[in-house]
């Protein structure tokens, strides 16, 4: 068992510290070796908290130097391994002895910025709570800003919360971890409010101020002797940041969210359910993205990557529409041609052309939110369906594709449009 030693300096008593969880069944042993400090001259106290003890001497006819009290303590703790403290910062040697897997529950406040919310939201684990004006009761809120933000819990590594105000570096590691958690709520603002045909309606990304800072609070909830930490910095070299006033969230009402809100909860937590992450994370992406063929191409590959759809050519085409059509055959011979006009004429000018959307005969917002629609779509899906692996997506999507209608209706798009292009139809089999 070890403990690090700092000896008293100027107006601050010394500290023995070590693991707390590692001490956890020594009081018996520790209330000992205080007695014997305290009949030495010593005035000696654990901390409450459990990670050590605090010491001083005042009476002055008793003089010890530094290195005849870590003798002392050496003689009274002869159970535990004790070494002279490297530095004169606590925090810093409890991160030493921490164990790299001891998690600290939190409160993570992340301000929000270019989002307009009246009254306070609750949603599962996050809770958007609104502008300080508008607050009924702004006494309690756990915040020091006076905009928009959203908090929820969470368990953060205890190392990483003793080294924060060391450097920079380690500060905006923490602050970057907090707001990539933060995102995760705003991906469900973003996925029920936010579109590519009006962007005015995307949030700025979370803890983003209107100065290039980002900044959060810290509130641990357990015992601890650390306070609340209010973090700030240029955690980002490069920002982007809606010109206009953002959306307006009055709540969230949209088929899927709830599904979403249990992802986020870990209510829910399957191979799927990754996926969505994942793609709802790319779709952020897309709307902070600069220029429209990479916010394009970006949606084209996510939907691709939560689908993992089958195949190639018509028999990728078919496989993505069965999933859109929502069990409809109309829906999905619209959504099969589309789809394919899209991929065809869009996506493949684009990365083996070389093309910009100025060269193609279409809207790039027009494309990016259809391309996004589908996205959602398939979420709603295995929303609705509850699918927890992809091969059950696949079971579901190949059933339809089965199913004669769809086969008819397939195979008559897909003969009018391969003649259109003067190309031979390659029809599919399931």
């Amino acid at each position: 068992m070890k403990a690090r030693f700092l000896p008293p300096r100027e107006n601050y008593s010394g500290n023995l510290l070590w693991n707390k969880e590692s001490f956890l069944s020594k009081k018996d042993e520790i209330d000992k070796s205080l007695n014997k400090l305290r009949e030495m001259g010593y005035w000696a106290s654990p901390f409450p908290e459990g990670d050590g003890v605090t010491f001083n001497i005042y009476d002055k006819k008793i003089i010890r130097n530094n290195e005849q009290m870590l003798d002392d303590f050496v003689l009274s703790f002869d159970w535990v391994d004790i070494e002279k403290g490297v530095s004169s910062d606590s925090n810093s040697e409890l991160a030493d002895l921490e164990s790299d897997d001891r998690m600290l529950k939190c409160i993570v406040v992340v301000p929000l910025d270019k989002i307009y919310i009246q009254k306070t939201i609750h949603l599962d684990k996050y809770t958007f709570v609104c502008r300080k004006e508008f607050d009924e009761e702004p006494y309690e809120r756990f915040g020091n800003f006076d905009c928009e933000y959203v908090q929820f819990e969470v368990e953060l590594n205890y190392k990483d919360l003793l080294r924060l105000d060391k450097t920079m570096d380690h500060n905006d590691y923490v602050i970057n971890k907090c707001l990539a958690l933060a995102e995760h709520a705003l991906d469900i603002v973003r996925y029920s409010h936010s579109s590519f045909k009006v962007k005015e309606f995307t949030p700025n990304p979370a803890g983003q101020m209107n100065n290039g800072f980002y900044s959060v609070n810290i509130i641990p909830m357990e015992q601890t002797h650390m306070k609340a930490f209010e973090l700030s910095g240029i955690s980002r070299p490069i920002s982007v940041s809606n010109n206009w006033l953002g959306p307006q969230v009055d709540g969230f009402y949209v088929p899927g969210v709830q599904y979403l809100s249990f992802i986020y909860s870990n209510d829910i937590n399957n191979e799927i359910a990754q996926a969505v992450i994942s793609a709802l994370r790319s779709c952020r992406q897309s709307f902070y993205s600069i220029g429209a063929e990479s916010q394009f191409l970006n949606l084209v590959f996510t939907l691709d990557g939560l689908t993992d759809p089958a195949g190639n050519g018509w028999k990728h085409r078919t496989f993505i529409a069965a999933l859109l059509s929502k069990g409809s055959v109309n829906v999905f011979a619209r959504k099969l041609e589309k789809y394919d006009s899209l991929y065809t004429d869009v996506r493949n000018k684009l990365v083996h052309e070389g093309k910009d959307f100025y060269e193609l005969n279409v809207d790039p917002d027009d494309c990016c939110e259809e391309m996004f629609t589908y996205i959602k779509d398939v979420i709603e899906l295995i929303a609705d369906k509850v699918f927890n692996h992809r091969n059950e997506m696949e079971t579901y999507a190949i059933a339809l594709l089965r199913d004669p209608a769809y086969v008819a209706n397939y195979t008559a798009v897909i003969n009018r449009v391969s003649t259109a292009r003067g190309k031979r139809p390659h029809i599919p089999t399931w």
